[in-house]
């Protein structure tokens, strides 16, 4: 991991809702809004643009923990901007305030943990398993 990974550092991810994202899609007769998986995936991926030019050769990072909450709902249509910003770095954790938005409102906030790792150890990990 570089020296250049320290708390204040920003990422960002708009991912426009479709029919695909919403509740519904999976749930016939629930409401036509946006699922919170597809809402926490926004999270995930602002917090990943934030750190990704950050790491050493053969490094990635894992998602090891969220907090948050959805706030309010939001259409197909509507286009979600998701925002992370780093506020610790401790060791081979970062800790970083993530949130989204749409065109109206706050509709999440809370917080998100990732570990770096090296990729070819945790290849050879999962490889044990049987995986990939």
């Amino acid at each position: 991991m570089k020296k250049t990974l320290v708390p204040g550092i920003e990422g960002r991810y708009a991912m426009r809702v479709v029919s695909e994202h919403l509740v519904s899609f999976r749930k016939p007769g629930t409401p036509a809004v946006l699922a919170t998986p597809w809402l926490l995936h926004a999270m995930e991926m602002a917090a990943y643009e934030a750190i990704l030019t950050h790491f050493d050769q053969g490094e990635a990072s894992e998602g090891v923990g969220f907090q948050f909450e959805h706030l309010a709902p939001t259409p197909a249509g509507e286009t979600i901007v998701a925002s992370a910003r780093i506020t610790a770095v401790e060791g081979q954790r970062i800790t970083l305030d993530i949130e989204a938005r749409d065109s109206r409102e706050l509709v999440a906030r809370g917080t998100h943990v990732r570990a770096v790792i090296d990729r070819e150890r945790f290849k050879k990990r999962l490889e044990k398993k049987g995986g990939g």
